[in-house]
């Protein structure tokens, strides 16, 4: 009997630590959207809206209960899913079944590696995905919206021209994924675009 209540007291333990706490689950929920950043506290206080005290107190917390692991950077520490967690799989469909269909989309464009970024319109119902190829992402656009493909070369051609078919995604959409270090950046920016982001996305 000892031995039995042991052997479950770990992932017990990991449940309570998961959720436990409101501000746990908005943490959790952005780590679970994109698991293969990485962040860093103030990233995550302006993504969620939490007190940095807050997003401490629950980034120990989940580092603690193995599902987040952390690295320092220079005076930052960053902390990313480690995606080998037992619960990682389980964590993630939850996340994902109880999202939003914008929430959704960007969780799925986030794991395709051919997706360097995302622009949502909508009022529109349109999304823009700009992979490296140009060939169709394998992620679906919720029912009722339009997704459009460009390769990284093609919209950075658009962005430089500001080009009109661009404007519903630059001007009046928001940036889904929030990479905002991936080099193709400084072409939006150099055409005078100032995108917003979507909310929750650091």
């Amino acid at each position: 009997m000892l031995t039995t209540n042991h052997s479950h007291s770990k992932p017990n333990m990991a449940l309570v630590v998961m959720f436990s706490s409101m501000a746990r689950v908005v943490v959790l929920r952005l780590f679970m959207l994109d698991p293969l950043r990485a962040y860093y506290q103030r990233q995550i206080e302006a993504a969620t809206g939490l007190p940095i005290r807050a997003v401490q107190r629950e980034l120990d917390r989940l580092a603690s209960s193995g599902l987040l692991y952390r690295r320092s950077e220079g005076n930052r520490m960053y902390y990313q899913v480690d995606m080998q967690f037992a619960l990682f799989p389980e964590l993630r469909g939850l996340v994902l079944k109880t999202a939003s269909d914008e929430e959704r989309l960007r969780g799925l464009l986030a794991l395709d590696e051919s997706v360097r970024l995302a622009f949502l319109n909508g009022e529109e119902k349109k999304v823009l995905v700009v992979t490296t190829s140009g060939r169709p992402s394998s992620v679906s656009a919720p029912a009722g919206y339009v997704m459009e493909v460009l390769s990284v070369d093609e919209f950075a051609r658009q962005a430089a021209d500001r080009s009109a078919s661009l404007e519903t995604y630059l001007a009046r959409g928001v940036d889904l994924l929030g990479r905002r270090e991936d080099v193709i950046w400084r072409r939006i920016e150099a055409a005078g675009y100032l995108v917003r982001k979507e909310q929750g996305v650091p």
